[in-house]
């Protein structure tokens, strides 16, 4: 496209008388100019009050403007130092959460632990019942009675539980005191009472 000396010349004076006329149309869309058509009564007094209150009311909405923005900025600080509060606390609380689930699980392998040593505990406590029933069970009835009569009601009848030969322990609890007979007699009767 080629422009010949006459077109370009009429491109530059029409941008240059339209360039005015834009700026000025661009300046009263904006507010920054206006036209005023004054009454020729009215005083130059009148005019610049009636300009000191537009502009003490632009100024005025400027002040709010920019307190309303400092508002905004101190709670958007306040949101995020929350925010950061928020998520540090979130922290602790996973970490007291991790330190819980590790406690728990120290607790829980103690637990059983004491359960299989409570286990084996018991394990011994039977073979020794066991083993002292098969002693008293060997021994005279007499000579048994006298030892058995010492011992405490839950012992002696755990003893006699575990003997195996029937007509043994009826010769036992014949010998030992009449009492100490009829409370065992009672409690062996009586399963519940024993636990």
């Amino acid at each position: 496209m080629k422009l010949t000396l006459k077109q370009l010349t009429i491109i530059l004076a029409s941008l240059t008388v339209s360039f005015p006329v834009i700026y000025l149309l661009m300046l009263f869309a904006t507010g920054n100019a206006r036209i005023e058509f004054s009454k020729s009564n009215e005083k130059k007094e009148e005019r610049e009050l009636r300009l000191i209150a537009i502009n003490a009311r632009k100024d005025s909405l400027a002040t709010l403007h920019s307190k309303t923005f400092f508002a905004l900025e101190k709670h958007k600080a306040d949101l995020e130092a929350e925010k950061k509060r928020m998520n540090e606390e979130r922290e602790r609380m996973l970490m007291v959460q991790q330190d819980l689930e590790k406690t728990r699980n120290k607790l829980t392998e103690e637990r059983e632990k004491l359960e299989k040593l409570i286990g084996q505990n018991d394990e011994l406590d039977q073979k020794r019942i066991k083993q002292l029933a098969k002693v008293y069970g060997a021994m005279r009835p007499e000579e048994a009675a006298r030892i058995l009569e010492t011992l405490d009601d839950d012992l002696l009848i755990k003893i006699l539980t575990s003997m195996g030969d029937d007509r043994q322990k009826a010769k036992i609890i014949s010998t030992i005191s009449r009492e100490k007979a009829s409370r065992i007699s009672k409690k062996i009767g009586n399963p519940m009472k024993n636990r």
